[in-house]
């Protein structure tokens, strides 16, 4: 039976092929053409604005380190001047930081403001230039806590109690690190109220926190002791601590951690 001859593949001719790559270049650069028309003006604006953004973001950062190097340089020579004598000098000086826009310096000035009114014993001064630091947003935290602690001890003779215990309370209720300060004041409030369980409490709360300086805590254990608390279990709390300290500086490397393990075993 015969059968049918494969039919060869057709044989592509060389100049299809060339004609085919120029037809579809053409077409490329054609639509990469239409492309750069519609959007290239677009894209050229982009690149402007981008580079724009860049240099003046540079330009700002470097503006900002030379304003910060020259209220640092101000301020160094203002306090030098202080130290010096030359009280007036300085005082110029930092009134003109007082109206910079870097909120840190600004509150740097105000407290060495107030530093030179109190030695001038214009107390009244010294007050204004605290508040303008605890009353400024943009200052940070700290500052302005420390501004108002400071605020509050100048004024706490002539502040009603209920005044006093509302401004420390955020440092008294909290684990504010201002707790021995502010919580003495609050004690001593207490105490012109007439609450005199209040300020005992407070006083022992001083005198067992170990962030308290020892002076404070020493005034603070007598007034507790005064007021009635049990002193005792202050200094047994502090023994006990003394001795868990020493045990584990003591200990062998691992053994602190074995510890309770073994107890708990010893237990059983």
């Amino acid at each position: 039976m015969a059968t049918t001859p494969p039919v060869p593949p057709p044989v592509s001719d060389p100049r299809d092929d060339a004609f085919i790559r120029e037809v579809d270049e053409a077409y490329r650069e054609d639509e990469i053409k239409k492309f750069a028309r519609r959007y290239g003006r677009w894209i050229v604006l982009a690149l402007a604005l981008a580079l724009a953004a860049l240099g003046g973001t540079m330009f700002w950062n470097a503006e900002q380190a030379r304003k910060t190097a020259a209220l640092s340089e101000q301020f160094s020579k203002a306090l030098d001047q202080v130290e010096s004598g030359a009280t007036t000098e300085a005082a110029q000086a930092l009134t003109e930081m007082g109206d910079s826009s870097n909120p840190s310096y600004r509150a740097l000035a105000a407290f060495s403001q107030a530093g030179i009114a109190l030695n001038g014993g214009d107390i009244e001064k010294a007050s204004g230039s605290l508040r303008r630091i605890a009353d400024d947003p943009k200052v940070a935290e700290p500052l302005r806590d420390a501004a108002t602690m400071k605020l509050l001890r100048l004024e706490f003779d002539t502040l009603a109690p209920a005044e006093v215990l509302k401004r420390a309370a955020p440092f008294v209720e909290g684990d504010s690190p201002w707790f021995p300060i502010a919580g003495e004041m609050a004690a001593l409030a207490h105490l012109k109220a007439g609450d005199t369980e209040k300020a005992g409490a407070l006083f022992f709360r001083i005198a067992s926190d170990q962030r308290s300086p020892v002076s404070l805590r020493a005034r603070a254990e007598q007034m507790a002791a005064a007021l009635g608390q049990d002193v005792t279990k202050i200094a047994q709390a502090q023994a006990t601590a003394r001795d868990a300290d020493a045990r584990a500086a003591n200990a062998p490397a691992g053994t602190a951690d074995a510890a309770p393990e073994t107890e708990k075993a010893a237990g059983q």
